[in-house]
């Protein structure tokens, strides 16, 4: 039996005006986790779109089994046991856990009615492998993003598969659930499963992957197995360029201005809200200008519900908040924006960006809430917004969907830039986006701060919090567990500080480098 399972050989995808994939020949051995790794517009989506049969490709063949086969639409290519898991979610909010779990693959009973005792208990078994309780007759619309990520695993699960595509599985998860899932995945590949693997964590595939492939402008430019691979070895090869991660921090006067203070945040439980699990409880904290100020915490510990209470999104019951000195009152977005604060969400897709606006639309949304300006000066801030966050678009009236998840996180940070903020927040500045992309966004955080802007964001990622921050408030059951100065960032340090079974800072602190 042959070690590989499928292989696309020569794949060919043209766009107009693009090539997205030049004769790229993939494998995806057998039980295995096969690692598919390039930043945004490499091609690694377009050719999983073919595998899928979302797309077909222009030229090149796909061989299963070492049998031709055609994959000419996503029924086929379940057909063939292939499935996968998109980044961008398609569950129905609508619905409840198992209707999603079951959806378009409805267990019928007699041939007409839905077997809904059956979808249930079956349900329940799919969650109960990626260690979920979740409750199967609970509607997607009161989960949070990462709960809402389970459920779309656990369907893939439910219908089986020969070959599991798993595109950012982790990007809303929480460690536990990101633990979870790499016990399945392991589980997986032990019952016969084959993984495609799709990430830009890197420690996640270096912890997870077998084989390594990695695209580069539409082409292949590295294959390898894991004993070969390192951090650097892909890094190099899917950039074109040693990694420069920007860790250096500016020297902050002692007297810098005081931008934002806040006193005694208290956010109070709501009925069927996920802050009833993680209310934020007394959160005292000041941000001064021209710095980066991280919240880092695990999944539940109140560092979301923090963010969006200050941009007006959720009602704080106590608490004073004061911009430049002045007291201010946040009941809305409204208020928010006008005491200048701003958040990019950490969805951008259901929370951010209009799909059906252009890319000059979605960024010149935040002009049409303030001041009357002309639209020539408008379009003008527009170009130079573009300009100045490297949005690699040709034409601003494409429509914003045509980017790639780097582009559009920046055309959210464009549209909240418009407005000339005192504090910039970001709820997960680089969720879902590629090495390349990210380090393109520390570099420009880094240089709006530097320029004076004030900084303040949330991160599920060790390593993103301690780059990219000059100090972290850490997070814990709602609570300002431990604050962190840079020269004390540490992974270990991090971690401890949000773990709820430390019952100390002594231990923390003790962590430190």
């Amino acid at each position: 039996m042959s070690d590989v399972l499928l292989e696309a050989r020569g794949i060919v995808r043209l766009y107009p005006g693009n090539i997205a994939l030049k004769g790229v020949n993939f494998r995806i051995h057998r039980n295995k986790v096969n690692v598919l790794i390039g930043e945004n517009g490499a091609g690694k989506s377009t050719l999983m779109r073919i595998l899928s049969g979302v797309e077909q490709a222009d030229q090149g063949e796909i061989v299963l089994e070492g049998e031709p086969v055609k994959i000419r639409s996503p029924r086929e290519a379940m057909a063939l046991g292939i499935m996968i898991m998109h980044q961008e979610l398609s569950v129905l909010p609508n619905l409840d856990v198992a209707e999603n779990i079951f959806a378009g693959r409805e267990l019928l009973w007699g041939g007409t009615v839905v077997d809904k005792s059956s979808e249930d208990n079956l349900a329940q078994k799919a969650l109960a492998r990626l260690q979920q309780r979740l409750d199967v007759d609970r509607h997607l619309s009161q989960l949070s993003l990462g709960a809402r990520q389970m459920v779309e695993l656990a369907r893939t699960l439910a219908h089986g598969a020969r070959i599991l595509i798993l595109d950012e599985p982790t990007s809303a998860l929480s460690t536990s659930e990101a633990a979870a899932l790499f016990r399945v995945v392991e589980e997986l590949k032990a019952s016969g499963v084959s993984i495609v693997y799709i990430s830009h964590r890197l420690h996640e595939l270096l912890y997870l992957g077998d084989h390594f492939t990695i695209l580069r402008s539409g082409q292949v430019v590295g294959e390898s197995t894991r004993a070969q691979v390192t951090r650097e070895w892909i890094v190099e090869r899917m950039s074109g360029r040693a990694e420069e991660l920007i860790s250096s921090s500016p020297n902050l006067p002692r007297d810098a201005e005081m931008v934002l203070e806040a006193r005694g945040l208290t956010l109070a439980p709501s009925v069927g809200d996920e802050a009833a699990q993680a209310p934020v409880h007394d959160v005292s904290f000041s941000l001064r200008k021209g710095e980066i100020v991280g919240i880092y915490g695990l999944l539940g510990a109140g560092r979301t519900e923090l963010v969006e209470a200050l941009a007006g999104n959720r009602k704080l019951s106590r608490g004073h908040i004061l911009v430049r000195g002045k007291a201010v009152r946040i009941d809305s977005v409204r208020d928010a924006v006008r005491a200048g604060i701003v958040l990019v969400p950490e969805d951008r897709q259901r929370d951010g960006l209009i799909p059906d606006l252009s890319i000059r639309e979605n960024i010149a949304l935040a002009a049409s809430s303030g001041p009357v300006v002309s639209r020539q000066k408008e379009r003008e801030r527009v170009c130079s917004l573009v300009r100045d966050l490297r949005i690699a678009a040709h034409d601003l009236e494409l429509p914003v969907v045509a980017l790639s998840g780097g582009n559009q996180q920046k055309v959210l940070l464009a549209r909240c830039l418009m407005r000339e903020p005192a504090v910039l927040m970001m709820d997960e500045p680089t969720r879902g986006v590629d090495v390349g992309a990210k380090i393109e966004i520390y570099r420009i955080l880094k240089e709006l701060a530097s320029k004076g802007l004030t900084v303040l964001f949330t991160s599920s990622e060790i390593e993103e919090t301690r780059l990219l921050a000059d100090r972290v408030l850490v997070f814990c059951q709602g609570r300002i567990r431990v604050e962190l100065q840079k020269r004390e960032l540490t992974d270990e340090a991090l971690f401890t500080a949000a773990s709820p079974d430390v019952v100390s800072t002594k231990s923390i602190v003790g962590v430190q480098a």
